[in-house]
């Protein structure tokens, strides 16, 4: 089952590539994929949690919050974001969307730092 899962989730990472790439040459196929995504992402969630339901893990760390390191992930995402709005010079639709970005990140971090406590 793990080999399932991991290929749903490569064709669910190339579709939502493939769905993003058509925003300007396809509409409607672009529209369409939107589908897609969204299905090949639940059937990689589905296959991943019924592996777990059959007592399998992904990772080794399934039961620890603190070395799982989703504050370091989100952490590190919203760095690597300010840092490339702090070095770019941005047309005002990308700082906006930075700006959406960087605080979704920090309520997840807010929540995160909640689960690890």
């Amino acid at each position: 089952m793990k080999n399932l899962y991991l290929k749903a989730l490569k064709a669910y990472l190339e579709m939502l590539e493939i769905h993003i790439d058509t925003k300007t040459s396809d509409l409607v196929f672009h529209e369409k994929t939107w589908d897609f995504y969204e299905k090949l992402f639940e059937i990689a969630h589905s296959i991943w949690e019924r592996y777990v339901d059959l007592d399998w893990k992904l990772r080794d760390d399934s039961l620890d919050l603190k070395k799982q390191k989703s504050l370091e992930i989100l952490k590190s995402l919203l760095k690597d974001i300010e840092d490339f709005w702090e070095n770019n010079k941005l047309s005002y639709g990308t700082d906006d969307l930075l700006w959406w970005i960087a605080d979704d990140l920090e309520d997840l971090i807010w929540t995160a730092k909640w689960f690890n406590k």
